[in-house]
């Protein structure tokens, strides 16, 4: 049986209007670097909190931008039927993630975000704290999400994994609505 179902945000349940690539140049570009580097978290927390700020203000103006999935109530309101507990994990700060998120961030029984200093995914830490405080197994646990680092954060936890699109997981799927199906799948 499934206990708890922990989101990815972006690109999962919600869809941003601009590209992460769009971000980051502008971020470079401020930065007069050229720089073109593989995780801009981690590079901007090696430069200082004032670059950080600057992550900060481009995510918030990205968040402005974007819209949940329109699928998201449909699937928060049935895994809370099924007594399902629900989460977002997101490497953004928590004021654009409750900006992208809206109304819909009150149904979530926990939101993790870049401030609660878990390290970031693929580190399973922010999955592992969730399992032990919703008293969930990794076989009642399931992941999801659009990227490689989601997918391998669930798997590092020993988690059911769904992928988003296209690559690996144990489950792909293009909408999101067939988290259901593999909920119920599950507790059968």
């Amino acid at each position: 049986m499934i206990k708890l179902v922990i989101f990815d945000m972006d690109e999962t349940i919600v869809h941003n209007r601009i590209p992460f690539w769009e971000m980051r140049d502008r971020i470079m570009k401020e930065l007069r670097s050229s720089d073109n580097p593989p995780h801009l978290y981690e590079f901007l927390k090696e430069k200082g909190e004032n670059y950080l700020e600057l992550l900060k203000r481009e995510e918030i103006r990205r968040a402005k931008n974007s819209y949940v999935d329109e699928n998201l109530e449909y699937v928060i309101n049935e895994l809370k039927k099924l007594g399902v507990k629900i989460a977002v994990v997101t490497r953004n700060c928590r004021e654009a993630t409750l900006i992208a998120l809206g109304r819909y961030a009150e149904l979530f029984d926990s939101i993790i975000t870049r401030e609660d200093s878990f390290p970031p995914k693929p580190a399973p830490d922010a999955i592992l704290y969730l399992m032990a405080r919703f008293n969930a197994s990794p076989s009642e646990t399931i992941v999801v999400g659009d990227y490689d680092y989601d997918i391998d954060a669930g798997r590092k936890a020993g988690c059911i994994t769904v992928r988003v699109g296209e690559g690996y997981g144990d489950y792909r799927i293009s909408n999101l609505r067939d988290i259901i199906s593999i909920v119920k799948g599950q507790d059968s």
